[in-house]
């Protein structure tokens, strides 16, 4: 059973791009201090949880989620996001993500498409506390940035509706 997460290193940078301090961050969630120098970072549910309470903390940034999701650049998107572009529809790309995230982390993606209603559900096998609202919304903006550019257009939602 997976039991750890991977941190991709270009959260570090995509955190100091949006002006928030690494540093107090990493202090607040109670994480090593050269974490993200590490060639491979490795974190447990718990780490994971701890670090986005952080970052909403540190930030003070109500739409820091968003931010830190919103990608322009393709080259700077992680592997998987690369390949889920590649398939031949939104829901294509809902599916290999979630088998991705089956393999590799502890994580789920379900969803549930009825009529032109789609629910799609963020479930952290190993969590024991609920988990960070900071987090949720930056897995959905990112499934968002996904579409807007498998789909080359400005694509919104027209209804999401998140239960805390």
């Amino acid at each position: 059973m997976i039991k750890h997460f991977r941190i991709a290193g270009l959260l570090r940078t995509k955190l100091e791009e949006s002006g928030v301090n690494v540093p107090a961050v990493l202090r607040r969630a109670g994480l090593p201090q050269d974490i993200f120098d590490q060639t491979r970072v490795l974190v447990t549910t718990e780490e994971l949880f701890a670090l986005w309470h952080a970052i909403a903390h540190v930030s003070g940034d109500p739409a820091i989620a968003l931010k830190l999701a919103t990608e322009d650049r393709i080259a700077r998107f992680h592997p998987s996001g690369i390949a889920a572009l590649s398939t031949e529809n939104f829901g294509a790309a809902v599916e290999h993500m979630g088998r991705y995230k089956k393999l590799s982390v502890p994580e789920e993606i379900v969803h549930d498409r009825d009529g032109e209603e789609w629910a799609i559900q963020f479930r952290w096998t190993l969590a024991v506390d609920a988990e960070p609202h900071v987090l949720i919304e930056h897995c959905f903006a990112w499934l968002l940035t996904i579409a807007r550019h498998g789909s080359g257009t400005r694509i919104s939602p027209l209804r999401a509706s998140v239960a805390r």
